[in-house]
Parts: structure tokens; C-alpha cells; sequence
């Protein structure tokens, strides 16, 4: 009978968990790059397209219907292109989350993405303005009838803070995301302040005398178009090409991380493959039944 030691003298040692696995071909071992092949991800590169062609459409449908019609922006040519907007920017944001917690698990220390926060994020962010004129205006018929109230103020700094909250949590939880695959933090984040200190600029052009210069002598319909053109367009058109440029890097992170692990993994599979052979010293020893 051959000792139990020497049937597993051959074998290699167990790999810790989390470390790749080595194998042993007599004196030789081998240690792979990638354990497994890389993962399959969802083509976002459609979604950024249809969204950043769906908020210039949106921009586009506005000012013509302003030209056209003062103030009637409830009919089906402005809303649609801007419900089409949001619908893209959330699914993008979905698929992007999957890729990314394919390609980037979590660690001890780190959650992974997940594609329903999200959603909720977004959902939230989008309903928050909606929300904060609702209360606005009922304050408004109290604030009126007594001046003196601080309670309808206090209601409404509360509601315009909570409002900017919630909008802001989707780009954050953007950024967090793209400090976890190794994007540029700053390109994510100027998405949400590069629109909003552009709509701080523009509400300032207006009230520094734009505004005035473009009523002296009543508002023709070329002059409300641009006044339109300045306070909605020029921060829109900024959310959209800063849109553009986060989803863009987003997505690119995440094709470099793809192609560097099918690298990684095809160069496993050729260093496998050119292992030598384990020769009869290095094979187990199988103990023969007696006859």
C-alpha cells in the first residue's frame, strides 16, 4: 500500500478564495489572468444616440411652438420628444448599471450598481420640480392674504431645497459609479453643474436688463422666441451635450474594461494551452486493488 502523503505529494496546494487558481504540471505552474471568460453586456450606444437626438428635437419643438402659439406647450409636439428624452436617459442608465456590475463586482468594502436605483433616482428627479410647484402655488393664495406669515416662506425654501435633493441624487449616485469603474469623476459631475450655474447665468442675463431690452415696445413673436430661446434653450442645449459627454465616457470605460478582460482571457487560454504535458513522475499514484 502506497502511503495517503504520497498520492497528493503531486497535487497542487488549494487557492485562497478570491485568488486565481494555479496549476501544476510537474515543476511548472500555472497561474491564469482571467478565471473565466468575459461577460456578455447590453449595447447601450443606441440608447445615447436616440437620447441626445430626442433633446435636441425637444429644444427644437419648443421654440417653434413658441413662435407659432405663445405659451401653449402642452400639445403633443413638445411633450412627446421630452418624454422620449426621459424614457431613453432612464433605460440608458439601467443597461449602464448592469454592465457596470458585470464587469466591476461588489467588494467587501463596495456595493455593486444596481440598475432599480437608478430608476427610482430618476423617477424622483423627475417628479421633484413638479412637486415643488404644486406647493409653491397653493403657498402662493396664503403668502398673499398674510404677508406677515413666515410659515408659507418657511414651506417654500423646504420644498425648493428638497427639490434640488432629489434632483441631484441620480447624478451623484452617477458619480459614485463611475469612481467604482474608473471614469472620469469631473465629466460626470459637471453633468449636473454645467447646466445648473448655466441656468443661474441665464437668469441673470434676464434680470440685468435682456428681458427689458427685448419688451421695450411690446414682445413680437421673433423676440419672445429668443427670450425663450435664452432662458430654456441655452441651459437645455447644456444638459444635452453635457448628456452626451458622461454617457459617452460611461460607456467607453466599460468597453475598455471589457476588451482588456477578453485580453486577459484569450492570453490565459494561450498560456494554457502551451503548458507542457505532466510526465508519469507527476501523475497521482492510484492505489490497485488487491488481487
Amino acid at each position: 500500500m502506497v502511503p495517503a502523503a504520497q498520492t497528493t505529494m503531486s497535487q497542487p496546494p488549494p487557492a485562497e478564495p478570491g485568488e486565481p487558481a494555479v496549476a501544476a504540471f510537474g515543476s511548472h505552474s500555472f497561474t491564469p489572468l482571467r478565471s473565466e471568460p468575459p461577460p456578455r453586456l447590453f449595447a447601450t450606444w443606441w440608447l445615447r444616440y436616440l437620447l441626445g437626438l430626442s433633446q435636441l428635437v425637444a429644444i427644437a419643438a419648443v421654440l417653434m411652438r413658441e413662435y407659432a402659439v405663445p405659451g401653449a406647450m402642452d400639445t403633443l409636439i413638445v411633450v412627446v420628444p421630452h418624454v422620449m428624452a426621459a424614457v431613453m436617459l432612464v433605460g440608458w442608465s439601467a443597461l449602464a448599471m448592469l454592465d457596470a456590475a458585470r464587469l466591476v463586482p461588489a467588494t467587501r468594502y463596495g456595493q455593486p450598481s444596481r440598475a432599480w436605483v437608478a430608476v427610482v433616482l430618476w423617477i424622483g428627479a423627475f417628479g421633484a420640480p413638479v412637486g415643488a410647484l404644486v406647493v409653491v402655488d397653493r403657498i402662493r393664495e396664503r403668502f398673499a392674504d398674510s404677508t406677515d406669515d413666515l410659515v408659507p416662506i418657511v414651506i417654500g425654501v423646504g420644498a425648493v431645497l428638497l427639490c434640488f435633493v432629489l434632483v441631484w441624487l441620480p447624478f451623484r449616485y452617477h458619480v459614485r459609479q463611475a469612481h467604482r469603474i474608473g471614469a472620469p469623476v469631473s465629466v460626470v459631475a459637471a453633468w449636473f453643474w454645467l447646466p445648473l450655474i448655466t441656468a443661474v447665468g441665464v437668469f441673470a442675463v434676464m434680470a440685468l436688463g435682456l428681458h427689458d431690452l427685448l419688451a421695450d415696445n411690446g414682445f413680437t413673436d421673433l423676440e419672445r422666441t429668443v427670450q425663450v430661446a435664452v432662458l430654456y434653450g441655452v441651459p437645455a442645449l447644456m444638459f444635452a451635450m453635457t448628456t452626451w459627454r458622461a454617457t459617452t465616457v460611461f460607456d467607453e470605460v466599460i468597453e475598455l474594461r471589457w476588451m482588456r478582460w477578453r485580453t486577459e482571457w484569450e492570453q490565459t487560454l494561450a498560456a494554457f494551452a502551451a503548458q507542457p504535458a505532466p510526465g508519469p513522475e507527476a501523475s497521482p499514484v492510484i492505489d490497485q486493488p488487491a488481487p
